[in-house]
């Protein structure tokens, strides 16, 4: 089923907070300056940021793991001081609002390097992404389907999808993600350019780079500036990373490609000549690494064999309800055992992860569907030209 309901609950200046059908899905629409998209951020999230740091930052300092003055050098004030201008006066709004310091909105937001830097995050994330464009789909538009597969934990807080419309010329961003987590997750801007991020620790190391920027907040800047694939892939290029990580790039003209990073090197690997599918997982693929193509604990492997079979089936016929079809079909049975003609889905733990969201999106009418695949059955429909105003 598809629901599309969208009730604004709440308002802050020019923000407004919507709920869906979904108890832990929101939108979120935010207009003006950085600044004060900033602050509608943080009054619009007010009741679920705090939950976000007690579950994510505090135990940390309870347990003697590390402590807080540590802990807001390394991943809040060092990060924020290399931030853009943009992305500063973005955290400051969201610190006035909740009338936090800027260094606790940004080591919230950065929680996930800071648990990998002391040593208690550990590689087990298993996402999965594929494009398919031209000849494979029903209209020639690219389509994207995505998973976001992350740890149990993360069950307990919402999602948002975050609608940003700057005044400053900047391009339009949306961006799906959790309370606080405002680096670029799932990503799309307004000229149709598309980024998501992908584990990639458990091939290019659970190390953290402490000497370089926050990398997830500098892809958030590359949407808000890029408006094709190209350019955007140049910016990767261009850059080194601070963790290891798998990014898929798309645009709307149907083109493709994905990044994998690790600290010293940032290599493109393209879709093969012809080709008008593209699959995006854990493992780092490009043979230029001298790798041999190797599994992860989340069955990389499997699930890139499993989407490319099931894209490969109605190839010529996809459309976004079958790509949505695609993302539906489990990778496991109900004994653990995987699926004959599954997919890439985990609605519960079977072997490292689960998946916590899935995304769906039509790049060339901007529609975009959420599912939070443990706790409905429901894809929530989601018009972002509507949104991007």
């Amino acid at each position: 089923m598809i629901t599309s309901t969208l009730n604004p609950i709440k308002t802050f200046e020019s923000g407004t907070m919507f709920e869906t059908s979904e108890d832990m899905l929101f939108v979120l629409q935010l207009s003006g300056s950085w600044y004060e998209m900033g602050k509608q951020y943080g009054e619009l999230s007010r009741q679920h940021m705090q939950p976000m740091w007690d579950k994510l930052v505090q135990p940390m300092f309870d347990k003697g793991i590390s402590n807080e003055e540590e802990a807001y050098e390394l991943f809040g004030s060092r990060i924020f001081d290399a931030l853009s201008l943009r992305r500063k006066q973005y955290f400051q709004g969201v610190a006035d609002a909740l009338d936090w310091s800027v260094e606790k909105v940004v080591l919230l937001d950065q929680s996930g390097p800071f648990a990998i830097f002391e040593g208690k995050l550990h590689s087990f994330s298993g996402c999965s992404s594929m494009t398919t464009w031209g000849d494979s789909t029903k209209d020639g538009r690219t389509l994207i389907g995505r998973n976001m597969d992350w740890s149990e934990l993360f069950l307990d807080f919402p999602i948002y999808l975050t609608v940003y419309n700057p005044n400053d010329g900047s391009n339009k961003v949306a961006n799906v993600s959790w309370p606080g987590w405002q680096w670029l997750v799932t990503g799309v801007n307004d000229k149709g350019v598309y980024a998501d991020l992908h584990d990639g620790t458990s091939m290019g190391g659970n190390v953290v780079s402490s000497e370089k920027p926050s990398f997830l907040n500098s892809v958030f800047d590359y949407l808000a500036e890029c408006d094709t694939l190209e350019a955007i892939s140049a910016r990767f290029q261009a850059a080194r990373t601070d963790v290891p990580c798998i990014w898929m790039l798309a645009d709307s003209t149907g083109r493709a490609c994905s990044y994998e990073n690790t600290l010293q090197e940032n290599r493109r690997r393209s879709p093969e000549k012809d080709a008008s599918s593209f699959v995006t997982v854990n493992t780092f693929l490009n043979p230029d690494w001298g790798l041999g193509i190797r599994d992860t604990m989340s069955n990389s492997l499997r699930r890139l064999e499993n989407l490319t079979e099931r894209h490969n089936e109605i190839a010529g016929r996809i459309d976004a309800r079958k790509m949505r079809d695609i993302f539906d079909l489990p990778l496991f049975n109900e004994d653990g055992t995987f699926k004959e003609h599954g997919g890439a889905t985990k609605p519960r733990n079977q072997d490292v992860d689960l998946t916590n969201y899935q995304v769906v999106t039509d790049l060339h009418d901007m529609n975009l569907w959420i599912k939070l695949p443990v706790l409905s059955q429901d894809w929530v429909s989601v018009d972002l030209k509507d949104l991007f105003k």
